[in-house]
């Protein structure tokens, strides 16, 4: 794992001090998944990439990453998916393994890898261990303005749940399995609220995650269909009525089935 920040202050881990003296005070966790310098870490970790530099340890290696989209250092980010790939100048860097999330089970020993408070500032990764809770979890409710990343595509499900403590810092880290293979990327959001509590988050390392980091690490946002409709089974009173199908509860003005004159009530079959 990498661990970085956002603040553009001049650094040097070499010397003696030099860590604790200038190591920004915004940081976050990244994970490298390429040889050749591409670093994965959460969307919204990164703040304002037009407005920020990001420096990167690895290893006790001080690298430079310019902010998403604002050079070819970085590849880009995504915030619906709230992941991002920046890129650094390596050829030489250790990846991550991937693992398999099909097997996960509730109850499986996990260990979560970061930056918890800025305290792996010489890019010497932390480690703290737990399970896996439940998995298939959306994101949970939060106060307004407590959840950077309530916008992306987990507001539905798909998380990993776990109760690792996931301290601030640690978001954007690798969550792996007993053979080391990251099998999620955490985002620690029960950490929003200004006190950590043993309830975390992870994106599982599916599919659709891996497609999205290769299309982000050609420079490019993952592309994803959207109906635009909120759906909802039937009532049993509807069943038994001999309807069947979905109820729509809400329909996204200005998306294709609002185009399509689908409308809240309707049912689709």
């Amino acid at each position: 794992p990498a661990q970085g920040g956002t603040q553009p202050a001049p650094f040097a881990p070499g010397r003696p001090g030099g860590l604790e003296e200038t190591a920004p005070n915004e940081y976050a966790t990244g994970v490298v998944i390429d040889r050749q310098g591409y670093i994965l870490t959460n969307y919204h970790v990164l703040g304002n990439p037009s407005e920020n530099d990001y420096r990167i340890w690895i290893q006790r290696r001080p690298f430079t990453a310019i902010g998403v989209q604002k050079a070819e250092h970085v590849a880009a980010g995504d915030p619906w998916t709230d992941l991002a790939v920046l890129k650094v100048e390596a050829t030489d860097l250790e990846p991550i393994p991937f693992g398999d999330t099909k097997d996960l089970r509730k109850g499986q020993f996990v260990i979560a890898l970061g930056n918890p408070y800025g305290i792996a500032k010489d890019g010497q990764v932390s480690a703290s261990w737990g399970i896996i809770s439940n998995l298939g979890r959306p994101l949970p409710t939060a106060g307004a303005g407590s959840d950077p990343a309530k916008d992306s595509l987990y507001q539905y499900g798909g998380l990993i749940q776990t109760d690792v403590r996931l301290n601030l810092g640690t978001s954007g880290g690798a969550l792996v399995n007993l053979k080391g293979e990251i099998i999620g990327l955490t985002t620690a959001l029960a950490a929003s609220e200004g006190y950590e509590r043993s309830l975390g988050f992870a994106i599982p390392v599916n599919d659709v995650f891996l497609r999205t980091i290769e299309t982000l690490k050609t420079g490019h946002k993952a592309e994803f269909g959207f109906l635009g409709v909120s759906p909802e089974n039937l009532s049993d009173a509807m069943r038994r009525a001999g309807q069947h199908g979905a109820v729509l509860v809400h329909v996204v003005s200005g998306t294709p089935a609002f185009a399509a004159g689908l409308k809240e009530g309707d049912i689709v079959t």
